[in-house]
């Protein structure tokens, strides 16, 4: 302890907020929000719990527990007592930088070592507006790290927003490696790409931002900002998916749904054996056009309906789905599943691929 300031030796062996709250102790108004990180496995796991006034969003109370290695103990300590009658967005503001200078040196940022109190901060407020994590995989990417189920853009975001050089950082990050050793070459070639600003995947600056606040990382140079955004796909329209389809003009069902886009009224309630041909497609258009579209777009693909053959419903994937190795998965469990539902229950759904 003698290489620390005399204001981390006091909070480390005098810690503040040190504890647990319960939901017993909450009034109507206030929320409790608990987020843990690191990994417990290594040593290095943090839970911070927050008393938040739901109508304001002031920080009623912080307490903090610690796992393993002593080092978060006397940031954890302060970052309570300082964020304490704050509203969340302020605290949200507090960086490495601030607790290292306020503290007179972190013992975090001396063995370059995230600083795993604000990122609790972050992921618990994030949780509490009901924002995804920040490191999270894309939508239907297949671990490359299968004992820890890591993918690979998880380990290049970690290895580019938290400036990685060796396979143990990114296993002392992500916990990717640290099981069979099988992935290791993988691991090598995203650290070897990464280092020559071979990048895969887009970050957007909102997360560089939140590394610099919450792991102390350098601002990016201009270089790694021009390959980075040369990587960000260009804004989704409702008529063109990300493989270019441009829907629905094209499509053989198009002059019988071309009025889809009208303000969504309730379906024909007329039985199905009663309806013609064109209503059923018509029918089945609109469930996928308000019911299922908007989400499927979200994850960066679109579904189009080719046409309708007694009860099966033909359809082909576009965008990120048509890749998607859980495609299948999508069409049976949640377009298939919620066409019988809302239209008729004997319908099946199968999709028709390029050259059929």
């Amino acid at each position: 302890m003698l290489d620390y300031s005399e204001k981390v030796v006091d909070h480390f062996l005098h810690p503040r907020h040190l504890g647990v709250m319960s939901e017993t102790d909450l009034s109507a108004s206030e929320k409790l929000i608990i987020a843990d990180v690191g990994h417990i496995t290594r040593g290095d796991a943090l839970r911070l719990s927050l008393k938040l006034r739901t109508s304001d969003e002031i920080i009623l109370d912080a307490r903090f527990q610690n796992f393993g290695t002593g080092m978060p103990i006397a940031s954890a300590s302060y970052l309570c007592t300082l964020i304490i009658g704050k509203t969340l967005a302020d605290a949200l503001r507090i960086s490495a930088e601030d607790l290292d200078h306020d503290l007179g040196g972190l013992p975090e940022l001396k063995r370059r070592q995230p600083i795993l109190v604000l990122d609790a901060l972050d992921t618990a407020a994030r949780k509490f507006r009901g924002q995804p994590p920040r490191e999270r995989a894309a939508a239907g990417e297949a671990p490359l790290c299968t004992c820890f189920q890591v993918s690979e853009s998880v380990i290049e975001r970690a290895v580019r927003l938290r400036g990685l050089t060796s396979i143990e950082a990114v296993t002392a990050a992500t916990k990717a490696g640290g099981g069979c050793h099988t992935c290791h070459p993988d691991l090598e070639e995203i650290l070897k790409r990464c280092a020559a600003g071979n990048y895969k995947i887009y970050i957007s600056l909102d997360d560089y931002e939140a590394a610099r606040r919450l792991y102390g990382t350098p601002p990016p140079r201009p270089d790694e900002l021009a390959r980075n955004e040369a990587l960000k796909a260009p804004e989704r329209t409702a008529r063109v998916a990300d493989d270019g389809f441009v829907y629905p003009d094209q499509s053989p069902v198009a002059a019988i749904v071309s009025n889809k886009t009208r303000a969504h009224k309730k379906s024909d309630a007329r039985p199905w054996n009663e309806l013609t041909y064109v209503d059923r497609i018509q029918r089945i258009e609109e469930v996928l056009e308000y019911d299922l579209r908007p989400a499927i777009r979200t994850d960066g693909g679109d579904i189009r309906l080719l046409d309708l053959k007694e009860n099966r419903v033909l359809v082909s994937l576009h965008g990120h789905c048509k890749k998607c190795h859980s495609a299948t998965s999508t069409l049976k469990m949640g377009v298939e599943k919620r066409l019988q539902e809302a239209v008729w229950p004997e319908l099946e759904v199968e999709e028709v691929f390029d050259g059929m």
